[in-house]
C-alpha cells in the first residue's frame, strides 16, 4: 500500500499497490468505423483513471497480446443503408480476426452514459448500482419468460456466448 495526499481535502488515504504487469489485464476497445470505439476507449481510461489493474488500448486492429476486447455492436440507428453495409463488413473483419487471434472479446451495447455502464460491466466492475440492480431483475424476468427481450439491445456477454454456442452444438 502507499499513501496519496489530497490536495484539494487535505486529506490522505491508501491506495493499493500498483500491480505488477503480469497482474494488469490488457483491455482492447475495437468497433467498426462510426461506432464509437475511440469514445468509449476514452471514457474507460477517465472512469478507470485510478484503477491500476486495467489497461485501456485503442489499437486499430485485433492483436496478440490482449487480455480482453470489447468490441462495439452495431446500432440501429438511422445511418445511411451505406453507412450501415460498410459497418457490418468491418465488423465481419473484426470478429474473423478475434477468433483468428483466439481473442476473448465481449460486445457492448448502448449510448452514452449506458454505453460505458455496459462496458464496466462486462468488465466485472459498475459504477451504477441502480443500473446492475435492474439489468439482473431484467434477465432474471428473461429467464423466467416474462420480458420480451431484443438481443441487439442486450449488454450480457454470457447470454450471447449462450446462444452462439447454442447454435454451434449438433
Amino acid at each position: 500500500m502507499s499513501w496519496a495526499w489530497s490536495s484539494p481535502t487535505k486529506s490522505s488515504c491508501k491506495l493499493p499497490s500498483e500491480p505488477s504487469a503480469a497482474t494488469r489485464r490488457r483491455i482492447a476497445v475495437l468497433g467498426a468505423p462510426g461506432t464509437g470505439a475511440a469514445a468509449l476507449a476514452e471514457g474507460l481510461r477517465a472512469a478507470l483513471g485510478l484503477h491500476p489493474a486495467f489497461e485501456i488500448t485503442r489499437p486499430g486492429q485485433p492483436e496478440p497480446g490482449h487480455d480482453l476486447v470489447l468490441l462495439m455492436g452495431l446500432s440501429a440507428s438511422a445511418v445511411s443503408p451505406e453507412v450501415r453495409a460498410a459497418q457490418r463488413q468491418a465488423d465481419t473483419a473484426l470478429r474473423a480476426r478475434l477468433q483468428a487471434l483466439k481473442l476473448p472479446f465481449q460486445v457492448v451495447y448502448g449510448e452514452g452514459p449506458g454505453l460505458l455502464n455496459n462496458a464496466l460491466l462486462a468488465l466485472g466492475l459498475t459504477t451504477d448500482e441502480a443500473a446492475q440492480a435492474q439489468r439482473e431483475a431484467a434477465q432474471f424476468n428473461l429467464n423466467r419468460g416474462r420480458t420480451p427481450w431484443s438481443c441487439e439491445k442486450c449488454s450480457d456477454p454470457d447470454c450471447e456466448h449462450r446462444l452462439f454456442t447454442g447454435l454451434l452444438k449438433p
